[in-house]
């Protein structure tokens, strides 16, 4: 059990490691490490958790859409014939990252367990954005990000801002309700979100930004909807206090020639080109790999691209029922923490389940216009964090059955 424990520190140091291997070994190296941290866990879990099937705690309404994900996803390998190296790399990209949510599944029923790792993981995260902050302030090129426009735009240890844009937006997703909710620390967890807010700001990233915002609505509206009213008075307040490159990059939004260009050569063109690709093959698209984002561009795949819509990117692989089945996956891991915040009996619980579902609203909405869960760390982290729902869920199937017996 000691062994758990310490795979979860791990878990917590999962963006130092990753940049530092990668760092000082070459791809072909250090691209090998998460994969042997994944199979720690797996030994692990089996040696110690192997009589605990957990999985009894995952509703049919979670199981479906992603049981009807996965077959749509081989249909389309199979049908479309796709190369194996290429389906192998395509199924690692996107299911490798779930499966380190069985750590945090076996894990998140001890309550000081959870806190601790929730409290070090905000420390980590917070010296994650400092650093980024750092990096804006006084324009250090880290070389980790090639600034194709004339805005700087802050990486801190990662190698893009977008998703480190995700990274900062899932921690404050985390920090947020429960600041709201306990004084217990409140104010050093401030801090933190202080500091995350600041980076977030400097990633540039106007997807993360719009995210921040829903999430933000949908936490007030769940803790107290007296603060909406403070919305107003920010929305005006911000436009004078705000850096002058964070304005420009939210005006340009409002620039009828940033859209011609997005169509003629941008972001607008290819959800057009995958429009077009899910239209020419509504059932099974054209493959898990062979149209956009990373894989296809890694193995040189005639007429890939980066698409800069996950949902339009799987539609054109998979097809428009393929879609349908994630985004109904998705769905339901907001429904289930969402549902269980209104059921919960205490107020830690409470903010602990707005939290898991407001993670899922930065990171769905923040993947309209790029594909965040295609970032390691960011794919990692977001699925540890739903472990930790089914986690919870365990240990009130546990508590029901103990009140049965006696």
């Amino acid at each position: 059990m000691l062994l758990l424990q310490r795979l979860l520190w791990i878990l917590i140091l999962f963006p130092w490691l990753d940049f530092l291997l990668r760092y000082i070994f070459p791809d072909s190296i250090s691209g090998l490490w998460d994969e042997l941290f994944l199979f720690a866990i797996i030994i692990a879990l089996w040696i110690y958790k192997k009589n605990e099937n957990r999985f009894v705690v995952v509703p049919n309404y979670v199981k479906i859409p992603f049981l009807l994900y996965f077959i749509f996803c081989v249909s389309s390998m199979v049908i479309h014939v796709v190369p194996l190296a290429v389906a192998i790399d395509a199924m690692r990209v996107i299911y490798q990252p779930i499966l380190f949510g069985l750590l945090t599944m076996y894990l998140s029923d001890n309550k000081m367990l959870l806190q601790r790792f929730f409290h070090w993981m905000y420390i980590s995260a917070g010296i994650i954005a400092f650093l980024g902050i750092i990096e804006f302030v006084f324009q250090i090129d880290t070389s980790r990000w090639n600034h194709p426009s004339e805005q700087f735009r802050a990486v801190s240890i990662f190698s893009n801002p977008n998703a480190v844009a995700a990274f900062y937006n899932m921690m404050l997703a985390m920090l947020i309700p429960r600041i709201l909710m306990h004084k217990q620390k409140r104010w050093i967890y401030s801090g933190i979100a202080v500091i995350l807010f600041i980076a977030l700001l400097f990633t540039l990233s106007r997807g993360a930004w719009i995210a921040f915002c829903m999430m933000v609505l949908y936490v007030i509206w769940m803790c107290n909807k007296k603060w909406l009213l403070s919305i107003p008075i920010a929305t005006l307040v911000l436009p004078f206090v705000l850096p002058k490159s964070i304005i420009q990059r939210i005006m340009v939004l409002f620039d009828p020639e940033y859209y011609q260009m997005s169509s003629e050569y941008g972001r607008i063109a290819f959800w057009k080109e995958a429009l077009e690709r899910m239209i020419d093959n509504p059932l099974f698209g054209v493959g898990v790999g062979m149209f956009g984002d990373s894989v296809p561009l890694r193995h040189q795949i005639p007429f890939a691209t980066w698409v800069d819509n996950h949902y339009l990117k799987i539609g054109a692989e998979i097809g428009v029922f393929g879609l349908l089945a994630f985004v109904v996956f998705v769905f339901s891991l907001f429904w289930l923490p969402h549902r269980s915040a209104k059921q919960a009996n205490n107020s830690f619980t409470k903010s602990l389940y707005i939290g898991l579902a407001s993670v899922t609203i930065v990171i769905a909405v923040q993947n309209v216009t790029a594909s965040i869960w295609e970032a390691l760390t960011v794919g990692v982290f977001y699925y540890a964090i739903v472990g930790i729902i089914f986690g919870l869920k365990w240990q009130e199937y546990q508590s029901r059955k103990e009140k049965i017996s006696k």
